[in-house]
């Protein structure tokens, strides 16, 4: 009786095993970065050859562009994206998942996911900026290019395509700066999917205050 119940408890426990991997097998494989300060900022450490190759995005696809760009980090090697779009990212195909709050609580989730080396993809929307003659409805203002010497500013606003749907970018960095106790957004920088990269240099937007979109899906975590 009691070899019998042996054999059935192996036969239990190596059951168990080959779905824990078989499940294993199924999510997506990540790691943590590194926060490592890059003249000035503190930048999640990852392939900056790899991101450039997925480039800047098609139309309409910034949200799958930012969920390629954090599996890209993650899993240290180029995403596709392949079964991470249907009219739309499919968050939970590359392994992230929604987290809703007010902006005080997102921006601490936003924060310690990046203490913890996890990209973050946030949503924005437009907020007007005073003194612009033309595009007055911007997501950001200045975009940071990479360069031997450090980062250079450019001011070149990307323009949410819509009022309706907003603008999607993926959070690898913020101000070394930044106050734990009293964040917001304009602490964080962005791979934004409409210009990670410019005439073939890494950039990087820093976020305008007051566009994290809190009403509408605010953040994707990696889970």
């Amino acid at each position: 009786m009691q070899h019998c119940s042996a054999r059935a408890a192996q036969r239990f426990a190596a059951a168990v095993l080959a779905l824990v991997l078989l499940f294993a097998s199924a999510a997506p494989c990540a790691h943590a970065a590194s926060l490592e300060e890059t003249h000035g900022i503190r930048l999640l450490s990852f392939d900056h050859s790899q991101i450039l190759s997925i480039g800047n995005q098609t139309s309409g696809k910034c949200s799958w562009f930012a969920l390629r760009y954090a599996r890209t980090i993650l899993d240290g090697k180029i995403s596709s994206g392949s079964g991470m779009w249907s009219n739309g990212a499919v968050w939970s195909a590359g392994g992230y998942y929604g987290y809703s709050g007010s902006r005080a609580e997102c921006l601490q989730t936003l924060y310690n996911q990046l203490c913890a080396g996890n990209p973050v993809i946030v949503h924005l929307k437009n907020t007007t900026v005073s003194g612009v003659s033309r595009h007055t409805n911007r997501t950001s203002t200045y975009e940071y290019h990479l360069t031997g010497s450090g980062w250079q500013q450019v001011n070149y606003p990307h323009i949410a395509t819509s009022s309706t749907y907003g603008h999607w970018v993926c959070v690898v960095g913020m101000d070394p700066a930044a106050d734990p106790q009293n964040l917001k957004e304009s602490d964080f920088y962005a791979l934004d999917p409409a210009r990670v990269t410019a005439n073939g240099r890494l950039a990087v937007t820093r976020l305008l205050d007051n566009t994290l979109w809190t009403e509408n899906s605010p953040l994707k975590i990696a889970g």
